[in-house]
C-alpha cells in the first residue's frame, strides 16, 4: 500500500491505495492503519491544518475485486468520507483506475470549448484551414490531453472517445467532405492520431523520470502502459 498526500492552501487530498496481493502480511486493513497513523503524525510534524470539507479518501482495487468496505474514519475529530472518484488538480481517478469519468468531463470540456470556437472553425470562417489546425492545437488539444501520463493506462475505447472529437475539430476547421476518411484527413494536415499523439507525449514524459531523484517514479512508466 502506498499513500499520497497533496497539500496546498489548506486543502488536502488522501488518496490511500489498495495492494493487489492476498497475503495477510500485506491485508489492506492493516495497511490502511499503518499509513493513516504515518499520515496524521506527519501532518502534526508538519503543522498541516486540513480543510475537511474538500478532503476525502478511495481505495482503489482491481476491476471486479470485491473488498469490504473500511470503517468510518476521523481525520482530527473530523469525518473522513469515503468516495469511488477522487478529484485533484483537473484529474479525476476512480476506485477502479478505469479513468472513465476522467474522460467524461475531458469530453464535456472539449465540446464546450469546440462551441465557442465554432464561429471561428466554420466553412464560411474567413479564418484559413492552417489558422484553423492552428486553433485547435493551441486550444482545443491541450484539454483533451492534460495530464495523460496519468491517465495513458485508459482503456483504447476511452482513448477513442477523444479521438473522435478531434476528427469532429479538424473537419469543423477545414470542411472535409464526407467522402475523406479522417485518417486521410489526418495525414493530409499533419496531424498525428490521438492515441499517437499521447504516446509521444508520454514517451518524453517518461524519459525525463530517470533525472527524478525518488526511485519510486523511475519505474512509473512501465506500470502505467
Amino acid at each position: 500500500m502506498s499513500d499520497w498526500l497533496f497539500t496546498g492552501s489548506c486543502t488536502a487530498l488522501i488518496v490511500l491505495c489498495c495492494p493487489l496481493l492476498t497475503d495477510r502480511k500485506h491485508c489492506p486493513s492493516h495497511n490502511l492503519a499503518l499509513h493513516y497513523s504515518t499520515t496524521l503524525r506527519w501532518l502534526s510534524e508538519w503543522r498541516i491544518t486540513i480543510n475537511m470539507s474538500k478532503t476525502t479518501a478511495i481505495i482503489f482495487a482491481r476491476a471486479g475485486r470485491r473488498f469490504i468496505q473500511p470503517r468510518p474514519v476521523t481525520l482530527f475529530g473530523g469525518p473522513l468520507k469515503w468516495v469511488d472518484t477522487a478529484r485533484y488538480l483537473g484529474v479525476t481517478a476512480d476506485k477502479g483506475l478505469t479513468w472513465s469519468p476522467h474522460i467524461d468531463q475531458v469530453r464535456k470540456k472539449t465540446a464546450q470549448r469546440m462551441g465557442m470556437l465554432g464561429p471561428l472553425l466554420k466553412r464560411k470562417s474567413d479564418l484559413s484551414v492552417r489558422n484553423g489546425v492552428l486553433l485547435y492545437k493551441q486550444l482545443v488539444r491541450p484539454t483533451m490531453d492534460y495530464a495523460c501520463p496519468a491517465w495513458r493506462s485508459a482503456a483504447s475505447s476511452h482513448v477513442r472517445r477523444l479521438h473522435v472529437l478531434q476528427s469532429k475539430c479538424l473537419r469543423l476547421a477545414t470542411g472535409a467532405p464526407w467522402y475523406v476518411s479522417n485518417r486521410q484527413l489526418h495525414e493530409d494536415l499533419g496531424v498525428p492520431l490521438f492515441a499517437d499523439h499521447i504516446r509521444a507525449l508520454t514517451a518524453s514524459f517518461d524519459s525525463k523520470l530517470a533525472d527524478v531523484g525518488n526511485p519510486l517514479l523511475w519505474q512509473l512508466g512501465r506500470y502505467l502502459r
